[in-house]
């Protein structure tokens, strides 16, 4: 629960899919009450950017950080934390499963990953075995490489996140 309400709190500014995702779903599967920006004086939000991989909030003498497992690692890392063995196996499963995995930290304590997952829309996946199918009779030899699901639907639906904690 801890890393579900931590996930949120560092996703409330963060306006891309998957921390809007986050924020509704930890309300959503978790119960956890919904928060507003304006409600948090005082907070300094760390918008997400592709050179720093994360996003998240300094708010309360806390330093909450959620994203890329590299980047998260060298913020825990400067904060004078250790990265456990468990979140780098736990990012290496979710990866191999196709998901995304974002760690999440607060200061110099790595508390866990969330696991995003793609849900495919209704017929999307006949969708995409037509296109498949479609690419083997015309001998478009890049169509015939198989799939993870994740690349390919990637955008397509809603996702959904399951959390794996770490004490």
């Amino acid at each position: 629960m801890e890393l579900a309400d931590t996930a949120q709190l560092a996703s409330l500014a963060d306006e891309t899919p998957e921390g809007r995702s986050i924020v509704v779903l930890a309300k959503e599967t978790y119960g956890i009450r919904g928060r507003e920006i304006h409600e948090l004086d005082d907070a300094h939000f760390v918008e997400f950017t592709a050179q720093t991989r994360m996003s998240g909030i300094d708010y309360d003498g806390r330093s909450i950080r959620k994203g890329a497992a590299e980047s998260v690692r060298l913020f825990v890392e400067a904060q004078g934390g250790h990265y456990p063995a468990e979140i780098r196996a736990a990012v290496e499963g979710i990866s191999r499963e196709g998901g995304t995995p974002l760690v999440v930290a607060e200061d110099a304590r790595v508390l866990g990953v969330v696991q995003l997952k793609d849900i495919v829309k209704g017929g999307m996946k006949a969708r995409f075995a037509q296109m498949r199918e479609d690419g083997d009779q015309n001998g478009d030899d890049h169509r015939r490489q198989p799939s993870d699901g994740g690349i390919h639907c990637r955008g397509s639906g809603r996702r959904r996140f399951s959390c794996r904690g770490h004490t």
